[in-house]
């Protein structure tokens, strides 16, 4: 080995944090630099922070796959060999991932820390719900791509959508407190199981406020089962008294459920979830959502 200089193999970075629709990987970390490679699948949107909250180096190299930095209304795409970094940063940057990314990113200290943490927290959740409710593995994976391009569809942007996607991965949580006897009942539930069941939005809120990161989804979380026509729990709200975020998660949770493999029903064909997701509209979920929803599972499906 040359003297003062280390060689590092793809195999072996120096710390990692994984999660499905990203992964991590410290190449490097001398004084105040740290060197990073992430992976982050299409449908994710990221940030840099500005300047108030952040006074750190960040420099972001695309080596493959498509962001866009939105701008405006408009947004200016990056692809292999663009780059970014910030100084002076007046408001957050808002990167949408396009297609499937991997980034080269040079930054001040503890900047792999806080990501790596957040990653650990959510995905930390996110298995406990799985240990608990087996029959929900892949769910809340599944939702959180649509939910966020239905969301953009919708005219949600930069931290809506990342809340928003936060939401859908943890929509769940609240179903560690419900009873396994409950959530494996193969038949209808009794009216005393049933308002257990219904407590697990409340639940999971109450979970996800404890973490700074989370906060906002916790609110989104616990109003994922209220109804458009003001008849759903835990608070009876009704149209847009309900955030668009949790409207959005509504369908979403709601389609997924229906055509996916559950102890407590028979697993419905697309079509047919997606009709009983139709006829429901203006009831149970709100119309302009369930119609932008379907635009998007349309196109992931083509």
């Amino acid at each position: 080995m040359v003297e003062g200089l280390t060689i590092g193999r793809r195999e072996g970075p120096r710390d990692t944090a994984v999660k499905p629709s990203t992964t991590l990987e410290l190449l490097a970390r001398e004084g105040p630099v740290e060197v990073t490679r992430q992976h982050i699948k299409a449908g994710k949107v990221f940030y840099l922070d500005e300047e108030a909250s952040w006074q750190g180096f960040e420099f972001v190299y695309v080596i493959s796959g498509l962001l866009a930095l939105k701008q405006g209304e408009g947004e200016v795409p990056l692809s292999p060999g663009d780059y970014a970094y910030h100084h002076g940063l007046a408001e957050r940057a808002y990167f949408h991932v396009r297609e499937d990314t991997e980034l080269l990113m040079v930054a001040s200290p503890p900047s792999f820390q806080i990501m790596r943490d957040e990653i650990v927290d959510m995905m930390s959740l996110g298995r406990s719900v799985e240990e608990k409710d087996s029959a929900t593995e892949g769910h809340s994976q599944r939702i959180e791509e649509l939910v966020v391009a239905t969301g953009e569809l919708l005219g949600l942007t930069g931290e809506q959508l990342i809340v928003l996607s936060h939401a859908a991965y943890l929509h769940d949580i609240g179903k560690v407190s419900v009873s396994d006897a409950i959530l494996n009942k193969p038949g209808p539930l009794t009216d005393e199981e049933r308002e257990e069941m219904r407590r697990h939005p409340a639940s999971g809120a109450k979970i996800l406020a404890r973490k700074a990161f989370l906060k906002e989804a916790a609110e989104i979380v616990l109003a994922h089962h209220e109804r458009f026509d003001g008849t759903g729990y835990p608070n009876g709200l009704r149209g847009e008294e309900i955030p668009i975020e949790a409207r959005i998660l509504a369908v979403a949770d709601a389609y997924d459920a229906m055509s996916s493999p559950r102890p407590y029903g028979a697993v419905r064909s697309k079509p047919d979830a997606r009709g009983e997701v139709t006829r429901n509209a203006g009831t149970q979920f709100d119309p302009a959502v369930v119609t932008a929803f379907f635009s998007v599972v349309e196109a992931f499906d083509a």
